[in-house]
């Protein structure tokens, strides 16, 4: 279960500024956006039905998954303008190294009443 780091799928930097296609794909009912401390901790947990795509805008991240079903494990760093994809029955961690800001995209929206979030430490 080795992670597809995914790039930006189109940029331009000229003399307006800086526009980044992060992603063209998805079907996605709720888009977060978090401002984290170096040291800081998501995660250790997944979701049953959810789907997620984890972009950092800047910073950097460590990142540790495994399989539910299959026990198959991955780690890796995720740097800025890069993301990841993690799917359902994927326990996650994403640890911050430096200050970063991320963009998170879900299939699904929170619901306090039922919220697709099962703690599984990585």
């Amino acid at each position: 279960m080795a992670h597809e780091i995914i790039p930006p799928g189109f940029e331009r930097n000229d003399e307006r500024g800086l526009f980044r296609e992060i992603i063209n794909s998805g079907d996605w009912k709720a888009i977060n956006w978090a401002k984290m401390r170096p040291g800081a901790i998501l995660g250790n947990h997944y979701h049953k039905k959810t789907v997620m795509f984890f972009y950092l805008i800047n910073g950097s991240a460590r990142i540790r998954t495994v399989d539910i079903n299959t026990g198959q494990r991955d780690e890796f760093e995720l740097k800025a303008g890069q993301g990841v994809f993690f799917q359902p029955m994927e326990s996650h961690i994403i640890s911050f190294v430096d200050e970063s800001e991320v963009l998170m995209l879900k299939s699904l929206p929170f619901d306090p009443a039922d919220p697709d979030i099962v703690h599984h430490p990585v």
